[in-house]
């Protein structure tokens, strides 16, 4: 748009030095710089009103760091000096052509990078309309929001062993009182009830399958964004890692109990999916018995803002419950469709 008014104005310029220099060359040159400036304006304005773009991810789940697809289809164009362009992370243009172009068709496609895990929300993407000459252009939005999950990178650490004559299957929770049984451990029963008179009653606690590890998932605490993704993929990490080295049990938050991951080609991903969408889970610190892997975000490394990971401009994170709702049941791992509480990216 700069660019054409200050060629508008030059052309104004010359127009006046012809006439006050009578010079009918300068002048023949000033009126034709104004007609294809008026020329560019008016097809700029046409085409942004015969133009069409449309926008697809291509994928509905990402590793962090991994690049996502969006495809762009633009049509309308016709005979017209004009194309297409979309605005990369970078704040460049990027134009839209292909192979289909003398027909009045484009295509194109540009790459998105999410380099935080959690649900987040693509809103539409900037694209504009501009002449050949590059003079004006006429700004519009493409694609319909859609929601990505990306899932948290596991990090690159040792896998943590189980403590020596620890018990394997660990009580996670306990679960409320139930009539005392001869034989249960002393650290079961509820001594307040012993110290009142009353029947003796011993704790109930939510038992998994045993001879398998557990790995405790604790957001409790955080003090920044950055610490709970440092949480997500510290316990990616370990999973992974303690599902191809056998299998374990995993306690999220909010869950009362544990998640059996036995393998990596079932077990895994289903853990991987619930791992991303806990951002935004507002939970107590769960019970961590001895021998498990207490994994916590209060423990999380500190990091600075030049270290934080920016999200691309059109990219909103999402929380839990709207995530949830997106995909249409709790703790889905397939996304969908929604609209983000923070609004929609401009």
């Amino acid at each position: 748009m700069r660019r054409g008014v200050a060629t508008e104005l030059l052309g104004f310029a010359l127009l006046l030095a012809a006439a006050l220099l009578g010079s009918v060359a300068l002048f023949a040159f000033a009126l034709g710089l104004l007609v294809v400036v008026a020329g560019a304006l008016i097809v700029t304005t046409v085409g942004r009103r015969r133009v069409r773009v449309t926008r697809t991810v291509d994928q509905t789940e990402v590793l962090e760091g991994r690049p996502l697809t969006l495809r762009f289809r633009v049509a309308g164009l016709g005979g017209l000096p004009v194309h297409a362009e979309v605005r990369g992370e970078d704040g460049k243009w990027q134009r839209l052509d292909g192979a289909a172009r003398r027909r009045g068709d484009g295509s194109g496609a540009r790459r998105l990078v999410i380099e935080r895990p959690g649900a987040h929300l693509i809103g539409p993407s900037a694209v504009r309309v501009r002449d050949d000459l590059g003079l004006f252009s006429r700004h519009l939005s493409a694609g319909e929001p859609a929601v990505v999950l990306v899932l948290p990178a596991p990090a690159n650490a040792p896998v943590q062993q189980r403590p020596q004559g620890a018990d394997p299957g660990g009580d996670p929770e306990p679960d409320g009182l139930q009539p005392y049984t001869r034989g249960t451990p002393a650290g079961r029963i509820h001594w307040p009830s012993v110290a009142r008179g009353g029947e003796w009653q011993e704790r109930r606690v939510l038992s998994a399958p045993r001879g398998l590890p557990l790995v405790v998932v604790d957001l409790s605490g955080a003090a920044s964004e950055e610490a709970v993704d440092w949480t997500l993929r510290a316990a990616a990490g370990q999973i992974q890692g303690m599902a191809r080295a056998g299998g374990c049990r995993v306690l999220l938050p909010g869950e009362r109990l544990p998640i059996a991951v036995e393998n990596v080609a079932e077990g895994w991903p289903p853990v991987h999916r619930r791992l991303a969408g806990l951002r935004g889970v507002d939970a107590l610190a769960p019970v961590a018995p001895a021998g498990a892997v207490h994994i916590r975000a209060a423990r999380a490394p500190i990091v600075g803002p030049v270290e934080a990971r920016r999200l691309p401009p059109e990219v909103v994170p999402l929380e839990q419950s709207d995530f949830a709702h997106a995909a249409g049941r709790p703790g889905s791992g397939r996304p969908a469709l929604t609209r983000s509480r923070r609004g929609r990216p401009e």
